[in-house]
C-alpha cells in the first residue's frame, strides 16, 4: 500500500514543498510553474510514443528535445528563476505547436496552447514587464503567422480524420481546462490578497483605536487624513487655551486607598474626555489631575468660535463636577471635589516638542503662561478668562469683570472676567 502512494506523494512534495532558493512570497509561482513541468513532461512524453507510433516521426523527435526544455523549466522554477523559466517554455511551446500545425495540420488544434501562454506569463512575479511584453509580442506574432499561412495549408502528414478530430477535441479540452486552472489561480490570488488586505486593515483598525486612547481626537484625525506635516511643523498661532485643576486634590485624597484614588482620577478624567470631545477641543496635556485643552489647533475655524466652545466646554465641566461630587458622596468620599477653569486668548507657538523618541503637540509661550495663572488665581467651581477672551465672547456670555491680577513674567496686572457657570448659555 505504502509503494503505491510513493509515486503520488512524490508529486505532491514536488508541487508544494517551497525549495529554499523560492522566495516565499513566491510560493504560488512556484507551484503554478510545478504543475505546468509535470504536465508538460509527461504530455511531451507521451507525445514521443503517439507521434512515432503515428508514424510523424519528426515531431516524435522534437518531443525528445521538448522533454529536455521542460526538464531545464523545472531546474529554474526550483531555482527561484520563476521568469527564466517561462521564456524556454514559451519557445518550445510556440516552436512545437508551429511544428505540430505544419505535420498535422490546423484541424489538430495544437495552435490553441499558444494563446495560453500571455495569461501565464503575467501570473508571474511582478516586475520585468517590457520581457513579458516582448514575449507576448512575439507569441501573438507566431499565431498570426500560423494563421494567416498554415490554416488553410494542406498538412505534410494525412492522418485519419478520426485521430485529427480526437486531437481537436483533447487539445480544445486541454485549453480550456488550463484557462480554467489558471483563472482558478488568479482568483484565489486575490482572494488572498483580499484576506490579507482585511487582516492588515483590522490591525490599522486595532492600532487606530489605541491610538485613540494616547491621543486627542483632533490630532488623531489629523494623523489617519495624513496630514501630518502640520502637526510635526512648528507654527505661531491664536489659539484660546484652557487650564484646570481640582483644588486640594492631593490633601483630599491623600487618605484614600490607592485603588479607589485611581478610580476616582481615571473617572473623573473620562468624564472630562468626553466633554472634550463633545466641543473638539484638543487636549494637549494630562498632568496628574490637571488638564490643558486649546482651540485652533489643529483644526481651526475661526478666533469668536474658538473662545465660545472653550466656554461652553469650561461649563459643561463645572456642571459635570455637581453630579460628579455627589456620585462620589455616595460612595463614602465627603471631599469637597471641586475644579478651577483658566482660559485666555492669544498668539502661541504650536506644534511637536520633545525627543526624537516621544514627542508631544502642544503649546509654549506666554499666552499658554497667562491661562495656566488665571487657573491659579481662580475660585474653586468658577471659570476665570483674560480680557482678550473676553472681548469674542461676552455678547454670548455673561462675564462679571474680576479687576486685575498679577502673572508671574507678566509686565502688568491682567484683566480677568469670571463667568458663571450656572448660567443658561445660548448657542
Amino acid at each position: 500500500m505504502k509503494g503505491n502512494n510513493s509515486f503520488p506523494l512524490l508529486m505532491q512534495k514536488y508541487i508544494f514543498e517551497r525549495p529554499d532558493k523560492v522566495d516565499e512570497k513566491n510560493h504560488h509561482v512556484f507551484i503554478l510553474e510545478s504543475v505546468g513541468v509535470i504536465f508538460g513532461f509527461f504530455t511531451h512524453l507521451f507525445w514521443i510514443f503517439l507521434f512515432w507510433y503515428l508514424g510523424v516521426k519528426p515531431l516524435a523527435i522534437f518531443n525528445i528535445f521538448s522533454v529536455f526544455i521542460w526538464l531545464i523549466v523545472g531546474i529554474l522554477n526550483r531555482k527561484g528563476s520563476h521568469l527564466s523559466a517561462i521564456l524556454p517554455c514559451a519557445f518550445e511551446v510556440c516552436l512545437h505547436q508551429t511544428l505540430c500545425v505544419y505535420f498535422i495540420g490546423w484541424d489538430s488544434g495544437f495552435q490553441y496552447y499558444i494563446l495560453i501562454l500571455p495569461t501565464i506569463i503575467y501570473l508571474m512575479p511582478h516586475g520585468a514587464n517590457f520581457k513579458k511584453f516582448i514575449t507576448i509580442v512575439f507569441v501573438f506574432l507566431n499565431y498570426l503567422l500560423l494563421y494567416h499561412f498554415l490554416k488553410n495549408a494542406e498538412p505534410l502528414f494525412n492522418l485519419d480524420s478520426l485521430i485529427v478530430n480526437f486531437f481537436y477535441y483533447s487539445n480544445l479540452s486541454v485549453f480550456v481546462l488550463l484557462i480554467c486552472i489558471c483563472c482558478y489561480f488568479f482568483n484565489s490570488q486575490i482572494y488572498s490578497a483580499q484576506k490579507a488586505l482585511k487582516k492588515e486593515q483590522h490591525k490599522v483598525k486595532e492600532a487606530y483605536d489605541l491610538l485613540s486612547k494616547y491621543v486627542p481626537s483632533q490630532l488623531k484625525n489629523t494623523i489617519s487624513n495624513g496630514r501630518i506635516e502640520s502637526m510635526s511643523d512648528h507654527q505661531r498661532k491664536k489659539l484660546t487655551i484652557f487650564f484646570s485643576d481640582i483644588k486640594d486634590f492631593t490633601s483630599m485624597t491623600d487618605g484614600m486607598e490607592p485603588e479607589d484614588m485611581a478610580s476616582l482620577l481615571n473617572e473623573y478624567l473620562s468624564e472630562m474626555d468626553t466633554i472634550i470631545f463633545k466641543h473638539k477641543g484638543t487636549l494637549a496635556q494630562v498632568t496628574g489631575d490637571g488638564l490643558m485643552i486649546f482651540f485652533g489647533a489643529p483644526e481651526k475655524t475661526n478666533d469668536k468660535d474658538h473662545a465660545l466652545r472653550c466656554l461652553y466646554m469650561a461649563v459643561d465641566m463645572q456642571k459635570k463636577i455637581k453630579t460628579f461630587q455627589k456620585k462620589w458622596f455616595d460612595k463614602g468620599f465627603d471631599g469637597s471635589f471641586k475644579i478651577r477653569c483658566g482660559i485666555n486668548t492669544g498668539m502661541s507657538t504650536v506644534g511637536t516638542f520633545g525627543s526624537s523618541r516621544r514627542k508631544l503637540y502642544t503649546a509654549h509661550g506666554m499666552q499658554t503662561n497667562l491661562a495656566a495663572r488665571l487657573e491659579q488665581a481662580c475660585e474653586p467651581g468658577q471659570i476665570l478668562i483674560s480680557h482678550t477672551t473676553w472681548a469674542l465672547v461676552k455678547d454670548k456670555i455673561l462675564c462679571i469683570e474680576k479687576g486685575h491680577i498679577t502673572a508671574k513674567g507678566y509686565h502688568k496686572p491682567l484683566r480677568a472676567y469670571e463667568v458663571d457657570p450656572s448660567q443658561r448659555l445660548y448657542t
